[in-house]
């Protein structure tokens, strides 16, 4: 579902950041008062399976070393990936739900609202692991620039069952919009994940990057 035209720039300087993620990432989150995370989002860290995407005759070992060693990445669900499978479609702004031994199932728009936009039903779309073909990543926004990693020739796919399976979406307080609060999902890109929101159902950056660690 070629949906990534949608994806826009904006730069945002004025917002509070509240995220289950608050011990992993480095965005400033404010602790000073309670915050129901579920009101806007249902997501818990829980032990689930994250896939393992790794060049061709490395070895895992962990997460840490994945991501230090650039011997691949992780792919978790409720973060986006930018992905093309065997079939010929390519999802840019799809959210990862599920992942199982031998599939993968990933939302066919960002949300009900993007996908209204579109003039298209929302829904689930699965996968087997064995078709994903290409994970495209962002190596320069401003200049357009991009790299893809081919999956089926140069990279092997492990899943493993982890604690802190999910990278649960952020829940932002825009407070120049008087006070508007979205849902703004992790998006891997070549330095790091941005942050991806939807505003009447066209999808945007939030600027700035944001390192997992």
């Amino acid at each position: 579902m070629k949906n990534y035209k949608l994806i826009l720039f904006l730069f945002l300087f004025s917002v509070r950041i509240f995220s289950q993620n608050t011990t992993n990432d480095t965005v400033n989150t404010s602790t000073e008062e309670p915050f129901d995370y579920k009101k806007y989002y249902d997501c818990d860290f829980g032990e689930g399976n994250v896939l393992i995407v790794i060049k061709k005759g490395k070895e895992f070992t962990d997460l840490k070393d994945l991501r230090k060693s650039g011997k691949g990445f992780a792919i978790k669900m409720e973060a986006i990936y930018s992905m093309e499978f065997t079939d010929g479609q390519r999802y840019e702004s799809s959210v990862v739900k599920n992942i199982t031994r031998d599939s993968l199932s990933i939302t066919n728009f960002f949300n009900e609202n993007a996908a209204k936009l579109a003039g298209k039903p929302f829904k689930l779309i699965t996968y087997p692991l064995s078709s994903l073909k290409y994970i495209r990543f962002i190596d320069d926004r401003m200049l357009s620039l991009y790299s893809k990693k081919n999956i089926q020739k140069n990279f092997d796919l492990i899943v493993k069952k982890m604690d802190h399976a999910k990278m649960c979406p952020a829940v932002i307080d825009f407070k120049d919009r008087s006070g508007e609060t979205k849902v703004c999902h992790f998006y891997l890109t070549s330095q790091g994940y941005d942050l991806l929101y939807e505003s009447d159902g066209r999808v945007y950056y939030l600027e700035g990057r944001v390192e997992w660690k």
